[in-house]
């Protein structure tokens, strides 16, 4: 069984795909090569069906069923393989965490817009967390992004937590090669709202962005370890009205603890930018801190997603053997 899990957590193409016999429903070649070409074309509604809906024609990305994993693992596969060759990721992903009421779904609405203007095809992964007596979930954060989810060249996803913890659900991960294996340049994943030790974001996108409001603490605050020693970039947002002094303050400590941290990529300090998604304030510096990231540091890139692969492989094993 062990040895099952791991030739599977091993595959290139998904490092949380399910190993299954059950290849009866797989697609033909015809069928397949008819659904990367919807896919790729930004089929919306393809695109849709093929997270949510399980049927033979149309696997459920994030269903636990063996027969759809199998189905899923194909399709993941060959999109994989026949994705253009470029020079490093074709994708950049980008993670945007912080506390509950930090502003992260308003944020992610005037970014959105900004990064389609620039002509990009983007995809936005929401995860809101699921009630511990029922189980349901709200999906709200789409509700906050009404003019980006709308947008021709913008996608946004919802989904539920179901009792995962850090911030994200079970399978975000896939959910983030797939919308990249399709072709969309950014991906934006936004988790639940965190606490400062949960950093499971850290093993899904190559670029963190560690969203606080003002009022979040003094330069100690800052200091401490756990979250902050993720951050990328740290944008402090609601910049704005009567809050402008806090966040300057706020900005100034923040700066002056990250000026101690030791760096995690040699010659990367991260930024902290003044912005409010209110009045869109600043928000292409964002941007183009998100690009001159993407641009100038491709090796480190490729290496944290190689050590991210091996971190989710052995979640996974981990997972399946503790289930089984």
């Amino acid at each position: 069984m062990i040895a099952r899990c791991l030739k599977t957590a091993l595959t290139p193409c998904s490092t949380r795909l399910i190993w299954s016999k059950d290849y009866a429903a797989a697609y033909t070649a015809q069928e397949l090569a008819h659904k990367i070409r919807r896919l790729r074309s930004f089929d919306r509604s393809e695109i849709s069906r093929t997270m949510t809906t399980s049927t033979p024609s149309s696997p459920l990305v994030e269903s636990s069923r063996s027969e759809d994993r199998a189905r899923a693992q194909q399709l993941l596969k060959h999109l994989r393989a026949t994705q253009s060759s470029r020079e490093g990721p074709s994708a950049i992903r980008v993670g945007l965490c912080g506390a509950p009421g930090a502003g992260k779904s308003s944020l992610i609405e005037k970014l959105g817009l900004h990064i389609c203007s620039q002509g990009l095809k983007l995809a936005v992964l929401a995860i809101d967390p699921s009630s511990k007596s029922t189980g349901g979930s709200i999906l709200g954060d789409k509700t906050r992004m009404e003019r980006l989810s709308m947008h021709p060249k913008a996608f946004v996803r919802p989904s539920p937590t179901r009792g995962i913890m850090g911030g994200l659900a079970l399978n975000t991960n896939e959910l983030t090669m797939f919308c990249e294996s399709i072709g969309f340049d950014i991906v934006l994943i936004e988790t639940v709202g965190l606490g400062q030790n949960e950093i499971e974001i850290d093993n899904v996108a190559d670029f963190v962005m560690y969203v606080v409001p003002p009022g979040s603490g003094d330069d100690l605050q800052g200091a401490k370890k756990g979250i902050m020693e993720i951050a990328d970039m740290v944008a402090v947002n609601k910049y704005d009205s009567h809050f402008e002094m806090a966040c300057k303050k706020l900005k100034v400590d923040l700066d002056h603890s990250l000026h101690f941290q030791v760096q995690r990529y040699e010659g990367w300090t991260p930024p902290v930018i003044l912005c409010s998604a209110s009045e869109g304030k600043n928000i292409d510096q964002l941007y183009l801190t998100i690009n001159s990231f993407k641009k100038k540091r491709v090796p480190d890139i490729v290496k944290k997603r190689a050590s991210q692969n091996l971190n989710n492989m052995w979640a996974y094993t981990s997972n399946i053997i503790m289930n089984a």
